[in-house]
């Protein structure tokens, strides 16, 4: 199998990590939390300070239990409004209120935000920056590079039973050509999300790498699939050399990683 093509220059960079990241801010989210917990994962928890399509959204106090856990608290938007709909100060508004009222909250940084539905451009980037975040999640899936770009971090599986084709037109949206190819001829005929999720954890246990699971703990709700996530969960847990991380750690070491591989004279030394 040709991953390390699939997925870019890993650098030489043979670190295997493991990431988790949850989006919309569900209350379902400290069932996740617990699942995590109890296997020793981290993981990031993105959210919508007004809840996702008028559903509630975790409380004050979650908010706080989770940070205590060792958690990352995320931001992801003020509204949930996909972010190239809003433009001048109610695109300011929503990212920056947003950080804002999560760190009041937590009483603690909110360096990372994901993009709501996945949609971003550089004026919102520029804008992230400005706002005083470090990095933000992508839905890019099927990604296990540690070169990515601190906006656009992208992430492996999602806990989701996608049909074939949602993986070829997220591919196709991402431009990732040698990923769709490799796809197409490699990896389509695994039969679930957690069998595809699987065969390419094991590649970052092979040749190195980051692999990200994400998903919305509303959805595993609604579509019954706790019983996957555990076997997922529990397939990626306790694993000799790998080392586990939140969203933002994981910037962290790819900030480091780089700053290790580039010349002296590059970096200021």
């Amino acid at each position: 199998m040709r991953l390390n093509r699939t997925n870019g220059n890993n650098g030489g960079c043979k670190r295997k990590v493991v990431t988790t990241s949850w989006d919309d801010g569900d209350p379902s989210d400290m069932k996740i939390a617990d699942l995590l917990r109890s296997r020793g994962l981290a993981g990031t928890f993105y959210v919508p300070i007004t809840g996702y399509q008028g559903r509630k959204t975790l409380a004050p106090d979650d908010l706080r239990t989770l940070s205590s856990w060792g958690f990352e608290i995320g931001a992801h938007s003020l509204s949930h409004k996909s972010l190239t709909d809003l433009s001048g100060e109610e695109l300011v508004r929503d990212v920056t209120m947003c950080k804002e009222t999560l760190e009041q909250t937590i009483s603690q940084e909110v360096p990372m935000f994901c993009y709501p539905r996945g949609r971003y451009n550089r004026n919102i980037i520029e804008q992230l920056r400005r706002a005083g975040y470090k990095g933000a999640r992508t839905t890019r899936m099927l990604s296990l590079k540690t070169d990515f770009v601190a906006f656009e971090m992208p992430t492996t599986i999602q806990a989701y039973p996608h049909p074939r084709m949602a993986y070829v037109r997220n591919l196709g949206r991402a431009r990732n050509i040698p990923g769709l190819v490799d796809y197409l001829s490699e990896l389509q005929h695994f039969r679930s999300w957690v069998e595809l999720g699987k065969e390419l954890f094991n590649q970052v246990l092979k040749q190195g790498g980051v692999w990200h699971l994400y998903g919305h703990s509303w959805e595993i709700e609604q579509l019954g699939v706790w019983n996957e996530l555990r076997e997922m969960l529990d397939y990626i847990a306790n694993r000799k050399d790998v080392t586990y991380v939140t969203n933002g750690q994981l910037l962290s070491l790819v900030n480091e990683s780089t700053m290790k591989s580039q010349p002296l004279s590059a970096v200021g030394v």
